[in-house]
């Protein structure tokens, strides 16, 4: 550096500008709180105009600033300022314009063409977060199955259901193409059953598969390609069809009587007393709701059923819909010992294009390269 009065390494005191307490809140001997603010102005003259030092270079400014950051703790905060500094400003400022300057069509088609290559190496984390499938005996047992794998086979699992079997979105998707990828993504269900899962949560997982296969192929699909899904809830594991959840069915037959039970319950478990008879009424009150008179009248039985009967009764009518759903046959003679094979035996047996299923047996690779390794 050609200035005046500073040596690297050295003293900075000439330039020294003051310090000030940053006022705060909270805890003060918290690690990492920045409580001072310590300033230095490299201006090439002083107050009076003398030249004091030439304008430093960007590699000279930046080494000043890592000499002097090294000598304050991390509860400083550093302003650097002055026309010394030139070099290092106009480098930050075309380096700014660089990256806001419009690229050529040629430089777009580069970017393009390298983000392509990327996104088929990358696997997007969007297609492996965990589900949570809304009919709760089917999410038991998808996630009972998975219990003892490995991670990735989870987050392929989960990658298998949202890009196949439920796609939030099917936007120039035909319902052939549709039940064809269906199919696709449980033959992959059964490759990963076959090479990660034992016998008996293997059988599992697939009934698993099957099931949320059969809600997919009952979903909606809008104009603009967004599918909707109807999933009943339905009774908890290890409950038979004839129980669904009473507060289900006080959410949409009797609201306010849902809201007050639940600020009841609030109230119980942050330790308020003096509520037993408030209990003991409310209890009543909603028995009386659960068995009042629904619109649904019941020609067996010649009567009307209750609200809570007939929550029971749309279950089951719902579930049997669900069973009834034919799944789509498509492959025969799958290969699942080895991935190069099981991709082969997959070609020309739908319309779905040999370049499609390459890439989408390479993203499931991809899924579960951790669990290979």
């Amino acid at each position: 550096m050609n200035g005046v009065n500073v040596s690297i390494g050295g003293a900075y005191s000439q330039f020294y500008k003051g310090t000030e307490s940053i006022k705060s809140y909270g805890d003060h001997n918290a690690p990492g709180k920045k409580d001072t603010l310590v300033r230095y102005d490299f201006s090439t003259t002083d107050d009076q105009g003398n030249k004091i030092m030439d304008k430093m270079s960007k590699e000279e400014a930046l080494h000043a600033m890592n000499d002097i950051r090294s000598m304050y703790g991390d509860n400083v905060i550093l302003e650097f300022s002055g026309d010394g500094l030139a070099a290092l400003s106009e480098s930050i400022k075309a380096q700014s314009r660089k990256n806001c300057t419009e690229p050529t069509e040629e430089e777009k088609a580069v970017m393009a063409q390298k983000q392509a290559e990327l996104d088929k190496a990358i696997v997007h984390m969007e297609n492996t977060h965990r589900l949570f499938i809304p009919n709760i005996q089917t999410n038991a047992k998808l996630y009972g199955s998975l219990e003892q794998a490995d991670e990735a086979v989870v987050s392929a699992a989960n990658g298998i259901i949202k890009n196949y079997l439920m796609p939030s979105n099917l936007a120039g998707v035909s319902e052939t193409q549709r039940k064809e990828r269906i199919a696709f993504g449980l033959e992959e269900a059964k490759y990963l059953a076959e090479n990660y899962l034992d016998a008996a949560h293997g059988k599992d997982f697939i009934s698993a598969m099957e099931t949320i296969a059969q809600y997919g192929l009952n979903g909606k699909v809008a104009e603009n390609g967004k599918v909707t899904y109807q999933i009943e809830m339905g009774p908890l594991v290890g409950m038979s069809d004839d129980y669904v959840n009473p507060n289900d069915v006080l959410r949409e037959k009797a609201p306010e009587l849902y809201l007050e039970m639940k600020e009841l319950n609030q109230r119980i478990i942050a330790g308020e007393s003096g509520w037993g008879n408030k209990f003991i009424e409310l209890q009543e009150r909603i028995n009386k709701a659960l068995g009042a008179s629904s619109n649904s009248y019941d020609s067996k039985t010649q009567r009307y059923l209750t609200n809570y009967e007939e929550a029971v009764s749309q279950y089951k009518s719902w579930k049997n819909k669900m069973e009834k759903t034919q799944l789509p046959s498509v492959f025969e003679n799958i290969q699942y010992q080895e991935i190069q094979r099981f991709m082969a035996s997959l070609q020309g047996q739908s319309s779905l294009s040999s370049d499609w299923i390459n890439d989408q047996v390479s993203r499931l690779n991809k899924w579960l390269t951790p669990a290979q390794s």
